[in-house]
């Protein structure tokens, strides 16, 4: 049930009528295409979630399977599981939900304490869970696998506060501090709570919601009735209020900052049922816009949950081998946006797909990481990273993979024989190409006067020869009769490309 700090909020719950909705959550969560936004109703019998477009379009009730909630208040995301954890704080519980909508669970871990719990926060880099035990007035945390958890060392301050966030980067957690009416932190490893600076920022007597952007530098919450909206510096320099025009919020609960677009998208739990009005958000650079629901349930919606598809900020770069090993390819995933987990948005990949390609063609069965090449030309990856929200494509600059390519080395530079006798002519041939020769031959060229007394050989094989590597060869010309002076002979590789070099044959007695 809502808290005494929550009291706008009771006299509006009075008020609403109660509307069932047991037939709706058999409905399974859907693949989404886009950006999807997902809030908890309070005020449902029994309480959900839902989600929709954040054009309002599509989404639905989310399947809870066996899980159920009583009195949601917060809700993270964790994009690597798939899971989004529900504080239920009427009855001491949090509650892990599959976004693919084949339930949840109830979560918890060893040596973490769940007492009327609010506020969720998600750490995707340490993969662990923040939350408020309202009644407590404390902090606890556990690991996301639910091996072990504890209390954060609050260095004996008591957190009077309905909301919590994160700054991932500086590992530290905030909430508005309803006793101190102001915006606290502490370490997440524990610690000395510290005031932030908020000079310039109407702070109220309470907030119903807090998020942290580290991009922005900034921590927004909603004043104490949830009708406005302001921010400080992170940097500790003051902060200020957001206009917020009538009637954008009405009794909000929860924020979400996606910075990217600039937006800052809240719930209106003072609207109960009302679609046209449940959920909105304001651009920081001005303006704002409801979220009209056409179809997914509507009942007291609190905390914004956003999840957007992947962004890729880096394309992938291939590497390749060295050496003898120039045709091996790999394709790295790129660089991707991540988590502002603080913030409550969320955009990071959760898994992975790989094509290949060669001269811009798609190469059957090449949808791994690694790639071995085995015909010249020009090579690239696509990377399509996919999360809850949808897909997104990533190419890498294309690399070149040479044909053997032989540089023939002469390490007998001119041959002597006599009539009748072979001139003997010792070769290296030196793979400077990216792939293994399979048909490689070293040929003497005669001109038509040269084979009048010179027999002409066979060509050499050198068969494979893989990148990087040479051949030794031996190649013999045999002097016929009327043979007389110097001759210069033109040794050229064949199957593969290469320079012919020319090499000197002296008769002799």
């Amino acid at each position: 049930m809502p808290f005494a700090s929550s009291g706008v909020r009771i006299a509006v719950a009075a008020a609403l009528a109660l509307a069932a909705l047991a037939a709706a959550l058999c409905f399974a969560a859907r693949s989404q295409a886009a950006e999807t936004v997902y809030w908890n109703n309070y005020s449902a019998d029994p309480d959900s979630i839902a989600f929709a477009g954040i054009d309002g379009a599509g989404g639905g009730p989310l399947n809870l399977g066996t899980a159920t909630l009583s009195g949601p208040e917060g809700m993270a995301y964790d994009t690597v599981t798939n899971r989004l954890f529900v504080a239920s704080s009427s009855d001491d519980r949090i509650v892990a939900l599959n976004l693919d909508g084949s339930g949840g669970a109830d979560f918890s871990a060893p040596g973490a304490l769940i007492d009327s719990p609010q506020g969720l926060v998600v750490d995707p880099e340490t993969r662990t869970v923040y939350w408020i035990n309202s009644e407590l007035e404390s902090i606890s945390w556990a690991r996301l696998d639910g091996s072990v958890g504890g209390v954060v060392d609050t260095g004996g301050v008591e957190v009077d506060a309905d909301r919590l966030s994160l700054d991932p980067v500086a590992k530290r957690l905030y909430w508005f501090d309803g006793t101190a009416d102001t915006v606290a932190s502490v370490s997440t490893a524990g610690g000395a709570v510290a005031p932030l600076n908020t000079a310039g920022a109407t702070l109220g007597s309470d907030s119903n919601g807090i998020a942290v952007e580290p991009g922005l530098g900034k921590v927004f919450w909603l004043n104490s009735s949830g009708e406005a909206v302001s921010w400080a510096s992170l940097a500790g320099t003051g902060g200020g209020d957001i206009p917020v025009p009538d009637p954008a919020l009405e009794g909000a609960y929860g924020l979400s900052v996606d910075a990217a677009a600039g937006r800052v998208y809240w719930a209106n739990y003072g609207a109960g049922e009302d679609r046209t009005n449940g959920l909105g958000f304001f651009n920081l650079a001005g303006g704002f816009a409801p979220i009209s629901v056409l179809s997914a349930p509507v009942d007291g919606p609190q905390d914004p949950v956003l999840i957007k598809p992947p962004f890729a900020s880096a394309p992938p770069a291939i590497t390749r081998g060295t050496g003898t090993a120039k045709a091996q390819l790999t394709c790295p995933t790129g660089t991707w946006a991540a988590d502002a987990s603080g913030a409550f948005v969320y955009r990071a990949p959760r898994t992975y797909a790989y094509q290949w390609t060669r001269g811009g063609a798609p190469l059957s069965g090449a949808v791994g990481s690694a790639l071995t090449a085995t015909s010249p030309g020009s090579y690239a990856c696509t990377i399509t990273a996919t999360n809850q929200a949808g897909s997104a494509a990533s190419t890498s600059a294309a690399v070149t993979v040479k044909a053997a390519k032989f540089k023939l080395l002469l390490k007998t530079k001119k041959a002597k024989a006599k009539v009748g006798e072979r001139a003997t002519f010792k070769i290296q041939a030196l793979n400077q190409g990216d792939l293994k020769s399979t048909n490689s031959r070293i040929c003497p060229k005669l001109t038509k006067a040269q084979k009048q007394v010179l027999k002409q050989p066979k060509c050499k094989k050198l068969g494979k020869v893989v990148a990087g590597k040479r051949k030794a060869a031996k190649l013999k010309i045999k002097v016929k009769a009327g043979a007389t002076g110097t001759y210069k002979i033109k040794l050229v590789p064949k199957g593969t490309g290469g320079k012919a070099v020319s090499a000197k044959l002296q008769v002799i007695g």
